[in-house]
């Protein structure tokens, strides 16, 4: 199949940053713009930087407003998620655990996850392998080997990404993470065509 004729997958991208402008945001978009330049997909981009306001409050998940509860259906139905978020006390932000609390126990089995996050300095690369890895390998999902993690001094006051050893990073974690997309994307496929079959 032609890289024209695959059915774009379904990714998910979901910003942990509290902040507009954000770095992680930032790092998630172009994230999201190199792996469209690779693959076909469709994004629905999650911004706490929008929905935080609207999810603190709430206990149970019948008690969110209807665009979180949508927002947390694309999750659940999404073929991959590119998720980031910044370091707070050496972990995720609280929101971000807040907005993972409501989604379906197995809704992510076997989806990929390519991680990221942003922080102010690089003694909290680790972030990645002791906090987001872990949260998602409850899920059951598919980590992606390649995570990016970027530093205050990786962007440019425009909050564009302006560092060289960053960008290396982010093209090995989407060229790392493409044939695990194409392979979701054929499977895909073929489950849409043994259903017309059926």
């Amino acid at each position: 199949m032609s890289y024209s004729q695959q059915k774009p997958l379904n990714i998910v991208a979901i910003s942990g940053g509290l902040n507009a402008p954000s770095k992680t945001e930032a790092l998630l978009q172009t994230l999201v713009e190199r792996l469209a330049k690779a693959i076909p997909i469709q994004v629905h981009f999650i911004k706490f930087s929008e929905i935080a306001p609207l999810l603190g409050g709430a206990i149970y998940r019948n008690q969110l407003p209807q665009q979180v509860q949508d927002d947390l259906a694309t999750v659940e139905n999404a073929d991959a998620l590119i998720v980031g978020t910044p370091v707070y006390r050496a972990s995720f932000t609280g929101l971000f655990k807040h907005f993972f609390d409501f989604v379906e126990q197995n809704a992510l089995i076997d989806v990929p996850v390519l991680l990221a996050a942003s922080g102010g300095s690089e003694r909290h690369a680790l972030v990645l392998e002791h906090q987001l890895r872990p949260l998602f390998s409850f899920f059951q999902a598919q980590t992606l080997p390649i995570g990016v993690y970027a530093t205050d001094r990786d962007f440019s006051p425009e909050y564009t990404v302006q560092s060289e050893l960053l960008n290396e990073r982010i093209n090995l974690a989407i060229t790392r993470a493409v044939p695990v997309l194409q392979w979701e994307a054929a499977k895909s496929q073929y489950t849409i065509a043994q259903t017309q079959v059926a």
